[in-house]
């Protein structure tokens, strides 16, 4: 169970219009450990064609394609990957969407954007409630990790982790990885910090994405 602490406080009472935000929402689809692929959300962050998303979704995966918000696939590269914040960075060279950049993770007001292939790139108004201090499992269950996170009240299903949860300023302040097993409609996300380290260690030439599971 994560180790928590509250909040530093409330964020602006208005939350940035969804309709834009959602423009820089994406779908995730990794292909190449089964069958059948592997899929989650993701949203463009910071600059163009740079998307971050879920680590476990894309662990493996010898195909990556990103959805935008028109439906249009863009073909990725990985350029970050860490295994212990479930964290992953994607280069898509023929993406156009939009990027949001990193607010401060703070108890508030928030939107998750998220994508599914049935109803494409959607938002839902949500509140941060706590900010975290995680021990969890890595991706692959190898070893117990540290990481920093928020706790929101909202529900997360296939197919979500890896999108944006972001402040009312328009600004990502967490990247979505679980929801709770015991509690209904709480979620998890790992925070900007996680998300600023990420970035900081992106490699233009490409990284290793892991393993399949």
């Amino acid at each position: 169970m994560p180790d928590t602490t509250s909040g530093s406080g409330p964020v602006e009472s208005a939350v940035a219009e969804p309709a834009a935000l959602a423009a820089s929402g994406v779908g995730v689809i990794a292909e190449g450990c089964s069958l059948v692929a592997s899929l989650g959300s993701g949203v463009v962050v910071e600059r163009s064609g740079q998307v971050a998303t879920a680590a476990h979704t894309v662990r493996g995966a010898s195909m990556l394609i990103v959805v935008d918000a028109d439906g249009e696939e863009h073909l990725a590269s990985v350029t970050s990957f860490d295994k212990d914040s479930d964290l992953a960075l994607l280069d898509v060279p023929t993406l156009t969407a939009p990027p949001l950049g990193i607010g401060t993770a703070r108890v508030g007001p928030a939107t998750l954007i998220t994508w599914r292939r049935s109803d494409g790139v959607t938002h839902q108004l949500v509140g941060v409630t706590r900010l975290l201090k995680i021990n969890i499992e890595d991706i692959y269950t190898d070893e117990v990790v540290q990481r920093t996170g928020l706790e929101f009240d909202g529900d997360v299903i296939v197919g979500q982790s890896g999108g944006p949860v972001v402040n009312a300023s328009g600004e990502v302040i967490g990247i979505i990885y679980a929801t709770s097993k015991d509690r209904k409609a709480v979620g998890f996300a790992t925070d900007d910090t996680e998300l600023r380290e990420l970035i900081a260690d992106r490699s233009v030439g490409g990284v290793a994405n892991g393993q399949c599971p």
